[in-house]
């Protein structure tokens, strides 16, 4: 989708909204990244300025898309699978707006495989395949592939990466109504429950994003590991990653 399209949907108030909701996933997960070495692919741009501790940020977009040079984050436009970074040179890689129209998704997961650093984390955020964002036509969400959660862990697996944890975003309906956005919070609020209650997996997720963070791994994960989900006010801001798991999120079985 071109840069265009995609400012276009964030100037409005439903992208303004769903760009709010996500932003608060991210500095759940991350805080402000003090000190870290963040990049992003995709549409990252508007979501990078959350990490206002970074020790440095690029923005990479696809060729095919475009850019919009300017603004208090770097941009570069990059071949999507081969990027101008050094080996294990990242500490945090956010993938939004990137993943679903690649021409090669395992390509550019073992891209971003090469350039994270050992002891570094990634957060992909993908359009539901069952959510009703993907099959609204007005939102960047409803273009290419989406994944459920599950198509998205094996995605992962593939190219040596293990989930560390799980979210979801945009609870609220893809309708550009007045009232119902100022609801949207909302709906965020109880969506974020909902997860939290951890339902069998008969329970249908109808959240419009899957979340997925994970680390690179020299070796396949075991089938029937332990995963974690992130839970507001429990991921303690620049923490993942570093703090005790039990300190972090509380553990349940896939």
């Amino acid at each position: 989708m071109a840069v265009s399209e995609l400012e276009g949907f964030y100037a409005s108030a439903m992208g303004a909204v769903a760009q709010e909701a996500l932003s608060t996933k991210l500095t759940q997960a991350w805080g402000t990244a003090e000190h870290l070495r963040v990049a992003g692919f995709g549409y990252t741009q508007p979501y990078l300025g959350v990490f206002t501790g970074a020790e440095r940020m690029v923005a990479m977009s696809p060729a095919g898309a475009g850019i919009r040079a300017g603004g208090d984050v770097p941009a570069a436009l990059v071949s999507e699978c081969a990027w101008p970074l050094p080996d294990a040179s990242i500490d945090r890689l956010l993938i939004l707006h990137g993943m679903e129209e690649s021409a090669d998704a395992r390509r550019l997961l073992r891209e971003a495989w090469r350039v994270l650093a050992d002891d570094g984390l990634m957060i992909i955020a993908v359009a539901n395949r069952r959510g009703p964002w993907a099959m609204v036509e007005t939102s960047p969400f409803a273009a290419g592939q989406p994944y459920s959660r599950r198509q998205l862990d094996d995605a992962l697996k593939a190219a040596m990466f293990g989930p560390t944890a799980h979210a979801t975003a945009l609870h609220f309906p893809p309708i550009r109504n007045k009232a119902l956005l100022r609801l949207a919070p909302t709906w965020e609020r109880l969506g974020a429950t909902i997860e939290d209650w951890r339902l069998p997996p008969i329970f249908p997720n109808l959240a419009g994003v899957n979340l997925v963070e994970a680390r690179k791994v020299s070796a396949l994960p075991i089938s029937g590991s332990k995963a974690e989900v992130f839970r507001p006010g429990l991921l303690m801001p620049g923490r993942l990653g570093k703090a005790s798991p039990a300190n972090r999120v509380k553990k349940v079985r896939k």
